[in-house]
């Protein structure tokens, strides 16, 4: 059995169908064709007007002979592999905030010790409080 793998280049960030929270694939009724949106910020595939320039769009295979990009099948070995290396990435990318987040409380916390010991009362709402 194969999987399609469905890509999506949204804005220069491009990711599987289904890797985001804010990805939502729906069959256009108009047309009957597979749309994608995402739900954060209710932009698709879908183009309403001749004039609108799409910055989102699907990403496909371009083989020989083929006037759209074509998707993408794995099998089901394939996906485990994806799998895998996306969920290290989002893992990577999970411990960097991480440590990105305990550097800024442990600033907020030296901060917070300075203004601590002045005589005045910082209300700017600029510093951390």
């Amino acid at each position: 059995m194969l999987i399609p793998i469905i890509k999506i280049n949204d804005g220069g960030y491009e990711h599987i169908v289904g890797t985001n929270s804010h990805d939502q694939l729906y069959v256009d009724e108009e047309t009957g064709g597979i749309q994608y949106l995402n739900l954060q910020c209710c932009e698709g595939t879908k183009v309403y007007t001749d004039d609108e320039q799409n910055t989102i769009n699907f990403i496909g295979k371009d083989e020989d002979g083929s006037a759209h990009p074509l998707v993408e099948f794995v099998t089901i070995e394939e996906l485990l592999i994806i799998a895998t290396e996306n969920m290290e990435k989002q893992t990577d990318a999970y411990i960097r905030l991480d440590e990105l987040a305990k550097k800024y409380f442990e600033k907020k916390d030296e901060s917070l010790d300075k203004l601590s010991k002045l005589e005045t009362r910082n209300t700017s709402g600029m510093l951390p409080s």
